[in-house]
Parts: structure tokens; sequence; C-alpha cells
């Protein structure tokens, strides 16, 4: 089976506390596990920036429904292509809060999102990108 990964930032509609991410996580979790989706869920300062993983049908479904969430606002598709392989295969959902300052490859994320956030390029890169890169790496 095909797959497709999708990597979309937006804004938090209010400042998201421990326990708000906990629960986003473990919803996510679930429910993508139902649906054979893998990825990673980054915040930072009131934006995520989420990476999906899973058949393109799935996660235009997927989408969708994560645009009409109340939680967020703004939300941008940055890059949606097949993928070989998944970059995330182990997690259903992985969640990075980048605000507690304990994650690996802290500055470079915060980095992948400022980019994600002003639409710009890291080097000639899309913070897209440059994200799927470092975990592939």
């Amino acid at each position: 089976m095909s797959i497709n990964q999708l990597v979309y930032v937006s804004q938090a509609t209010r400042k998201m506390s421990p326990d708000d991410l906990r629960a986003i996580h473990a919803t996510a979790r679930t429910n993508n596990e139902r649906i054979d989706v893998t990825g990673s869920l980054f915040y930072n300062g009131g934006w995520f920036l989420q990476v999906l993983e899973g058949p393109a049908a799935t996660l235009a479904s997927l989408y969708k429904k994560i645009e009409l969430d109340p939680r967020h606002k703004n939300s941008r598709v940055l890059y949606n292509e097949p993928a070989s392989f998944r970059t995330f295969p182990r997690w259903n959902m992985n969640m990075t809060n980048l605000d507690d300052r304990q994650a690996d490859k802290y500055e470079e994320l915060l980095e992948v999102i400022d980019a994600a956030r002003t639409n710009r390029k890291i080097g000639m890169a899309s913070p897209a990108v440059t994200l799927l890169k470092i975990f592939k790496g």
C-alpha cells in the first residue's frame, strides 16, 4: 500500500496546558491506530506542527476533521507528497511539547516551527522537508 506524508502548521486558539496536550495525544493515538496513520505532533509557543503518514485518501479525510477542531486556527498544509517509507513507523502519534525545553533536537525543531510559522525556508529546503530530514537522519 502506498503512503503519503502530510505536514501542516496551525496556531492554537489558546495556550495549551500539559493536560490539554496529553488529551490531544491520547485521542490521536487511539484514532490513528484504527485508520493506519502514524506521525508526530509538535507544540511550541502556541503553534502546532504535525506530520501525518498514511494512505492519501485517509489523510485527506483526517485533515478535513483536523481543520474543524476549535483548538486551533489558520491551519496550512506545508507538504503533502507520496513517501517510500514512514518516518514515524513506531508511533500512531508522537507528541513533543517544545515549551518544556526537554525535547531531543530542541533547537532544530524550534527553527522548523518558526520557519513554518513565518513561511520561510531553512537554507534551500521547506520547513516540512527539513523536519522530515531531521527524523530520517
